[in-house]
Protein backbone atom coordinates (compact mmCIF):
# COMPACT_ATOMS: atom_id res chain seq x y z
CA UNK A 1 0.00 0.00 0.00
CA UNK A 2 3.09 2.30 0.82
CA UNK A 3 3.96 1.77 -2.62
CA UNK A 4 1.07 2.49 -4.41
CA UNK A 5 0.63 5.49 -2.29
CA UNK A 6 4.15 7.03 -3.32
CA UNK A 7 3.61 6.44 -6.81
CA UNK A 8 0.39 8.24 -6.74
CA UNK A 9 2.02 10.94 -5.20
CA UNK A 10 4.33 11.10 -8.11
CA UNK A 11 2.07 10.94 -10.78
CA UNK A 12 0.08 13.66 -9.31
CA UNK A 13 3.01 15.91 -9.08
CA UNK A 14 4.55 15.16 -12.27
CA UNK A 15 1.15 15.61 -14.03
CA UNK A 16 0.38 19.28 -12.57
CA UNK A 17 4.23 20.42 -13.63
CA UNK A 18 3.22 18.93 -17.34
CA UNK A 19 -0.02 20.83 -16.93
CA UNK A 20 0.96 23.99 -16.18
CA UNK A 21 4.80 24.43 -17.43
CA UNK A 22 3.71 25.04 -21.17
CA UNK A 23 1.28 27.58 -20.07
CA UNK A 24 3.93 29.44 -18.63
CA UNK A 25 6.28 28.73 -21.39
CA UNK A 26 3.94 29.55 -23.47
CA UNK A 27 3.36 33.29 -22.56
CA UNK A 28 4.74 36.08 -24.94
CA UNK A 29 7.14 38.84 -24.09
CA UNK A 30 4.83 41.18 -22.73
CA UNK A 31 3.34 38.66 -20.59
CA UNK A 32 6.69 37.88 -19.05
CA UNK A 33 7.22 41.40 -18.64
CA UNK A 34 4.07 41.83 -16.11
CA UNK A 35 3.53 38.78 -14.87
CA UNK A 36 4.98 40.38 -11.42
CA UNK A 37 2.15 42.50 -11.24
CA UNK A 38 -1.14 42.05 -13.38
CA UNK A 39 -3.42 40.05 -11.38
CA UNK A 40 -5.30 38.71 -14.55
CA UNK A 41 -1.89 36.34 -15.62
CA UNK A 42 -2.57 32.87 -15.14
CA UNK A 43 0.65 32.34 -13.18
CA UNK A 44 2.91 34.58 -11.54
CA UNK A 45 5.52 35.04 -8.47
CA UNK A 46 4.11 35.70 -5.46
CA UNK A 47 6.84 34.75 -3.02
CA UNK A 48 10.40 33.52 -1.96
CA UNK A 49 10.84 30.81 1.24
CA UNK A 50 14.18 30.10 3.05
CA UNK A 51 13.60 27.56 5.19
CA UNK A 52 15.19 24.68 7.74
CA UNK A 53 14.46 22.54 10.70
CA UNK A 54 14.79 19.05 11.41
CA UNK A 55 14.43 15.70 9.73
CA UNK A 56 14.72 12.17 12.18
CA UNK A 57 13.84 8.39 11.28
CA UNK A 58 14.89 5.19 11.81
CA UNK A 59 16.94 2.68 9.67
CA UNK A 60 17.25 -0.76 9.35
CA UNK A 61 19.33 -2.03 12.45
CA UNK A 62 17.49 0.39 14.49
CA UNK A 63 19.78 3.16 13.62
CA UNK A 64 18.98 6.81 13.63
CA UNK A 65 18.93 8.66 10.44
CA UNK A 66 18.95 12.47 11.47
CA UNK A 67 19.07 15.34 8.36
CA UNK A 68 19.67 19.27 8.82
CA UNK A 69 17.60 20.50 5.85
CA UNK A 70 18.25 23.93 3.61
CA UNK A 71 15.59 24.83 1.07
CA UNK A 72 15.14 27.89 -1.10
CA UNK A 73 11.03 27.79 -2.00
CA UNK A 74 9.91 30.12 -5.41
CA UNK A 75 6.28 30.41 -5.33
CA UNK A 76 4.14 30.68 -8.25
CA UNK A 77 0.51 32.14 -8.37
CA UNK A 78 -1.92 29.63 -10.04
CA UNK A 79 -5.45 30.79 -8.49
CA UNK A 80 -6.67 32.24 -11.94
CA UNK A 81 -4.93 29.52 -14.09
CA UNK A 82 -6.99 26.92 -11.42
CA UNK A 83 -10.23 29.23 -11.31
CA UNK A 84 -9.85 30.04 -7.25
CA UNK A 85 -11.42 33.45 -6.03
CA UNK A 86 -11.66 34.23 -3.25
CA UNK A 87 -8.65 34.57 0.24
CA UNK A 88 -8.19 30.81 -0.25
CA UNK A 89 -4.54 30.54 -2.52
CA UNK A 90 -3.03 27.91 -4.48
CA UNK A 91 0.30 27.78 -5.05
CA UNK A 92 3.05 25.85 -7.60
CA UNK A 93 6.09 25.25 -5.12
CA UNK A 94 9.69 24.66 -6.73
CA UNK A 95 11.84 24.36 -3.92
CA UNK A 96 15.30 23.04 -4.84
CA UNK A 97 17.58 22.18 -1.68
CA UNK A 98 20.68 21.12 0.07
CA UNK A 99 20.38 19.28 3.33
CA UNK A 100 23.00 17.89 5.62
CA UNK A 101 22.50 13.95 6.54
CA UNK A 102 24.64 14.04 10.25
CA UNK A 103 23.89 10.87 11.47
CA UNK A 104 24.14 7.73 11.56
CA UNK A 105 26.55 9.06 8.62
CA UNK A 106 27.70 12.53 7.44
CA UNK A 107 26.59 13.14 3.65
CA UNK A 108 24.22 15.74 1.74
CA UNK A 109 20.95 15.19 0.49
CA UNK A 110 20.22 17.34 -2.73
CA UNK A 111 17.47 18.32 -5.03
CA UNK A 112 14.61 19.71 -6.13
CA UNK A 113 10.84 18.99 -5.15
CA UNK A 114 8.07 20.28 -7.41
CA UNK A 115 4.37 20.30 -5.57
CA UNK A 116 1.60 22.45 -4.80
CA UNK A 117 0.14 23.95 -1.64
CA UNK A 118 -3.07 25.23 -1.11
CA UNK A 119 -3.45 27.90 1.96
CA UNK A 120 -6.37 29.88 3.46
CA UNK A 121 -6.85 31.97 6.11
CA UNK A 122 -8.45 31.43 9.71
CA UNK A 123 -7.51 34.44 11.54
CA UNK A 124 -6.40 38.08 10.68
CA UNK A 125 -3.08 37.34 9.51
CA UNK A 126 -3.16 33.67 10.13
CA UNK A 127 -3.26 31.04 7.24
CA UNK A 128 -3.17 27.05 7.52
CA UNK A 129 -1.98 25.09 4.60
CA UNK A 130 -1.32 21.78 3.20
CA UNK A 131 0.95 20.64 0.54
CA UNK A 132 2.18 18.17 -1.62
CA UNK A 133 5.26 17.87 -3.32
CA UNK A 134 7.98 14.74 -5.45
CA UNK A 135 11.36 15.41 -7.18
CA UNK A 136 14.24 14.10 -7.83
CA UNK A 137 17.22 13.58 -5.53
CA UNK A 138 20.86 12.84 -4.50
CA UNK A 139 21.22 10.97 -0.96
CA UNK A 140 24.69 10.52 -0.40
CA UNK A 141 24.80 7.85 2.32
CA UNK A 142 25.11 3.62 2.14
CA UNK A 143 21.94 1.90 3.55
CA UNK A 144 20.49 -1.47 4.14
CA UNK A 145 17.62 0.12 2.75
CA UNK A 146 18.42 1.73 -0.83
CA UNK A 147 21.93 0.82 -1.04
CA UNK A 148 24.67 2.77 -1.61
CA UNK A 149 24.72 6.57 -1.99
CA UNK A 150 23.11 7.88 -5.64
CA UNK A 151 19.73 8.97 -7.37
CA UNK A 152 16.45 8.65 -5.59
CA UNK A 153 13.33 10.61 -5.44
CA UNK A 154 12.22 12.50 -2.00
CA UNK A 155 7.88 12.60 -2.09
CA UNK A 156 6.54 14.73 0.49
CA UNK A 157 3.34 15.82 2.11
CA UNK A 158 2.10 17.90 5.24
CA UNK A 159 0.49 20.90 6.75
CA UNK A 160 1.24 24.22 8.14
CA UNK A 161 0.97 27.44 9.95
CA UNK A 162 1.67 30.74 8.16
CA UNK A 163 1.63 34.31 10.26
CA UNK A 164 2.59 38.00 8.90
CA UNK A 165 5.20 39.65 10.43
CA UNK A 166 5.10 42.47 8.14
CA UNK A 167 2.95 43.79 5.14
CA UNK A 168 5.60 41.52 3.13
CA UNK A 169 6.81 38.78 5.28
CA UNK A 170 5.76 35.65 7.43
CA UNK A 171 6.94 33.15 9.59
CA UNK A 172 5.66 29.57 8.69
CA UNK A 173 6.12 25.95 10.10
CA UNK A 174 5.24 22.52 9.03
CA UNK A 175 5.52 19.32 9.00
CA UNK A 176 6.44 17.00 6.41
CA UNK A 177 5.81 13.29 6.14
CA UNK A 178 8.93 12.28 4.01
CA UNK A 179 9.43 9.18 1.84
CA UNK A 180 12.61 8.64 -0.09
CA UNK A 181 12.72 5.58 -3.13
CA UNK A 182 14.21 5.03 -6.20
CA UNK A 183 10.76 4.26 -7.91
CA UNK A 184 12.27 0.27 -8.27
CA UNK A 185 14.74 1.99 -10.71
CA UNK A 186 17.18 -0.60 -8.77
CA UNK A 187 17.77 -2.83 -6.14
CA UNK A 188 17.69 -2.61 -3.50
CA UNK A 189 14.24 -0.39 -3.12
CA UNK A 190 12.25 -0.79 0.09
CA UNK A 191 12.51 2.64 0.94
CA UNK A 192 12.99 5.19 3.74
CA UNK A 193 10.19 7.02 5.44
CA UNK A 194 11.04 10.10 7.66
CA UNK A 195 9.36 13.16 9.40
CA UNK A 196 10.46 17.03 9.16
CA UNK A 197 9.79 19.91 11.27
CA UNK A 198 9.79 22.99 9.07
CA UNK A 199 9.97 26.64 9.77
CA UNK A 200 11.37 29.65 7.57
CA UNK A 201 10.21 33.16 6.52
CA UNK A 202 8.68 33.85 3.53
CA UNK A 203 9.04 37.16 1.35
CA UNK A 204 5.80 38.06 -0.60
CA UNK A 205 6.11 40.07 -3.82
Amino acid sequence: MRIVNVKAIVAAVIFSGLFLFPRISSADSSTRIHAFTDRHQSVSFNDLTFSSGYVWGELKGDEDLEIIPFSVRVGLDINDFAGIHGDSSLQLGIEPFVNTIIAPDRGIEAGINIGLRYMTPVADGVSVFGEISSGPTYFGIDTVEQGDAGFNFLSQFGAGLQVDVTRRMAFNAAYRFRHLSNAGFTQPNDGINTNAIIAGLSFSY
